[in-house]
């Protein structure tokens, strides 16, 4: 009987928690950085500083936290795989990962079933790697959404390093603060804006305020060319003139 009655309690235990749990508003990251290392050789690195805090009024398990990364093409990358992920808690504990793979993502999801009382925060790290199909010739580009999770994001910082002899030519706005110091762009994020950051980089150094470098890179090769044709004509017809003594 104790040990049914034990069982009972347990489950009705369980399943309070579960009903916490299955809410978005009991749980946001408090502190959601992310620093994302482009390497040379077509992979990147990306290490996540998260701090998940309990808003509820009651305690909670998190449970399974997701992290849904797209594998279509973003900006001139394609064909992104997922590669080398490892998450652990502020304590160095290694968390229990898993990935779940269809067609359009690759889901990384986490096992954090570690009690939190109202008001109370868990550190933890997730790191992982990806290996892309680069395109463009001069110029790459990548367009990262930055809410990988379903869960809010009060604040943070989501920094970006290029490979050696790279410059950052263009970055995206969207009415938040962004800044470049030498090989690393900063965003500060606030209140899950921005929604994804975007931005382009190339070993040529051309950055002109809030236009690409890349369009106006095309656009002066396509000007200094369509004068040459123009000085071509104009040869020409001198020259046809010129032959036909006119």
């Amino acid at each position: 009987m104790k040990k049914n009655l034990g069982f009972i309690i347990s489950s009705i235990f369980f399943m309070v928690l579960m009903i916490n749990m299955a809410s978005s508003s009991v749980e946001v990251f408090s502190n959601y950085n992310t620093f994302l290392k482009i390497n040379s050789n077509n992979t990147i690195e990306i290490n996540k500083s998260l701090t998940l805090k309990n808003v509820y009024d009651v305690g909670i398990v998190p449970g399974q936290i997701e992290f849904k990364i797209g594998k279509g093409t973003e900006g001139s990358v394609n064909k992104i795989k997922l590669e080398d992920i490892k998450a652990y808690d502020s304590f160095g504990n290694e968390i229990k990962t898993q990935v779940r793979e269809t067609n359009e993502y690759s889901t990384i999801i986490l096992d954090v079933f570690y009690p939190l009382l109202p008001g109370f925060e868990y550190d933890f790290n997730l790191y992982y790697s990806l290996s892309y199909e680069s395109g463009g010739i001069f110029f790459k580009s990548l367009q990262i959404p930055l809410r990988e999770s379903t869960i809010p994001i009060e604040k943070g910082n989501f920094r970006v390093q290029l490979p050696e002899n790279y410059h950052f030519t263009f970055l995206s706005s969207d009415g938040v603060n962004s800044s470049i110091e030498g090989d690393i762009a900063t965003w500060k994020i606030k209140k899950d804006l921005p929604k994804e950051v975007n931005f382009e980089y190339s070993y040529l150094p051309i950055s002109v305020g809030n236009i690409k470098g890349s369009y106006f890179f095309w656009i002066t090769i396509n000007i200094i060319l369509l004068l040459i044709l123009i000085y071509e004509i104009k040869r020409e017809i001198k020259r046809i003139r010129k032959e036909y003594g006119e």
